[in-house]
C-alpha cells in the first residue's frame, strides 16, 4: 500500500514508521497542514491507497483535511487523535472520516484498519471515471498526469493538470489569475509573477502538438486571467 501520514507529532511518526508491519508499503510522512496543501488540494491525492491524519496539527485541523480531500476522492482515511468524544467521532464519520482511532496507537491494529479499509474501496463496483477531461480533441488522464489524442501521449506536470482541471471545473467561464494561483501554485498572485503565464504558454504548446485546434481551448482574457472553452 501507498499510504500518506500526516501526524505533526515527531515521536509518534517515527513509531508508526519503524513499526508498520509490511516493510513493502510505501509510507509518506509529513508533519504540517503547509506540507501536504499542494496533495490534498490535488488529484495527486488519489495515488495514495489510504490516509492517516492526525485531528490536531499544529497550522490546521485534520477536520477540514477530511473535508476538502473529500470533496475529490473517496480515498480511505482514517483520522487518529489524542482527544475526542463519541460525538466528535461520529460528526467525524459523518462527514466522510472512514475511521477514527484514539490514541496512543496500536500500529499493527493501524495497518490492519487501513488494509480492509484499502480491500474493500478495491472490491467496489467501479465508477464513472471523473479524472478524464476533454480538451477539445484531447482527452487529459488528471491520474495518469497524460495528454491523449489519436493513439499519441504527452506527459504534463502536476501544475499543469492542476490548471487543466481548475479551468475545466469552471469552463467557459473567466478565471482570474488570483483564483488560478490560489488554485494551482496555492499561493497568492503576485502582479510581477510570470509563473502562470509561463505554464500556460507551454500547455498550449502540448496541446497544439497533438491536436491545432485543441489548442485554442485555453483562451487569455486580457487583464483579468484565462478561461477554457469548449469547441
Amino acid at each position: 500500500m501507498d499510504v500518506l501520514v500526516i501526524e505533526d507529532d515527531p515521536l509518534e511518526a517515527e513509531t508508526i514508521r519503524l513499526k508498520w508491519p509490511v516493510s513493502s508499503d510505501r509510507l509518506r510522512l509529513l508533519s504540517t497542514y503547509k506540507q501536504a496543501a499542494h496533495i490534498v488540494h490535488s488529484r495527486e491525492i488519489d495515488y495514495f491507497d489510504g490516509i492517516v491524519v492526525d485531528v490536531n496539527l499544529p497550522d490546521g485541523n485534520g477536520i477540514e483535511i477530511l473535508r476538502a480531500i473529500r470533496c475529490n476522492t473517496n480515498v480511505p482515511l482514517i483520522l487518529i487523535s489524542e482527544a475526542g468524544t463519541g460525538d466528535s467521532r461520529a460528526d467525524a464519520i459523518d462527514l466522510g472520516a472512514d475511521d477514527y482511532i484514539m490514541k496512543p496507537l496500536h500500529i499493527r491494529e493501524l495497518h490492519a484498519r487501513m488494509r480492509r479499509l484499502v480491500a474493500h474501496r478495491s472490491e467496489r463496483p467501479a465508477q464513472q471515471r471523473k479524472d478524464l477531461v476533454s480538451l477539445g480533441h484531447v482527452i487529459c488522464d488528471l491520474q495518469r498526469r497524460v495528454l491523449v489524442c489519436s493513439g499519441s501521449e504527452m506527459l504534463v506536470t502536476d501544475a499543469e493538470a492542476r490548471i487543466i482541471e481548475a479551468l475545466y471545473k469552471n469552463r467557459n467561464r473567466n478565471c482570474s489569475k488570483s483564483f488560478l494561483y490560489k488554485n494551482v501554485f496555492f499561493r497568492e498572485f503576485d502582479a510581477y509573477d510570470k509563473t502562470l503565464d509561463v505554464y500556460v504558454s507551454r500547455l498550449r504548446k502540448k496541446l497544439k502538438h497533438l491536436s491545432e485546434e485543441s489548442g485554442a481551448c485555453i483562451q487569455t482574457v486580457r487583464g483579468f486571467g484565462y478561461r477554457y472553452s469548449e469547441l
